[in-house]
């Protein structure tokens, strides 16, 4: 019985070294596939054998403290610059469809809308009034509020990404 638990305690006692260092097997089998095992496997021919050693522990609580929080904020920090880039993202989509349905308007407000038009006395033709010229001062107006808004975003996602 003693020869039984002194083997025991010997193996107790190597037990954490033992899994200290974990082996990690690399095969190939058979069939062409490589396998990543923690025994060994039979069939199969043994490409690489690595021994994996854990980290030691960190030392210096209070460093390790402020380390961390100082990961923290810098992860907040750029937390905050992926939704400001993201939020310039959406005001330069916005900005593009404004200025195209601005550019649309401006096109469909080409041609003069009834009682825009001012007859001549005596001929056949007629001449623009000036609602027309009004309307498409405000037409022109709205797509160049349109572009400025548009690059002004663009300059803000210029700000944000340096």
């Amino acid at each position: 019985m003693t020869t039984i638990k002194g083997i025991v305690v010997l193996a107790l006692a190597l037990a954490p070294m033992l899994s200290a260092a974990d082996t990690v097997y690399k095969y190939q089998r058979p069939d062409g596939k490589v396998v990543y095992s923690d025994v060994p496997l039979r069939g199969a021919k043994l490409i690489g054998r690595f021994e994996l050693v854990p980290l030691p522990p960190p030392q210096g609580g209070v460093r390790r403290d402020r380390s961390r929080q100082s990961e923290d904020l810098a992860g907040d920090r750029a937390e905050q610059r992926a939704r400001a880039l993201d939020a310039a993202d959406a005001e330069i989509k916005a900005a593009e469809q404004a200025l195209k349905d601005a550019e649309e308007r401006q096109q469909a407000g080409v041609e003069p809308l009834p009682g825009e038009r001012l007859g001549n006395v005596g001929a056949r033709s007629s001449r623009l009034g000036p609602q027309y010229f009004e309307r498409q001062q405000a037409l022109a107006a709205e797509v160049a509020a349109a572009r400025a808004r548009l690059d002004r975003a663009y300059r803000m996602r210029n700000e944000l990404r340096e």
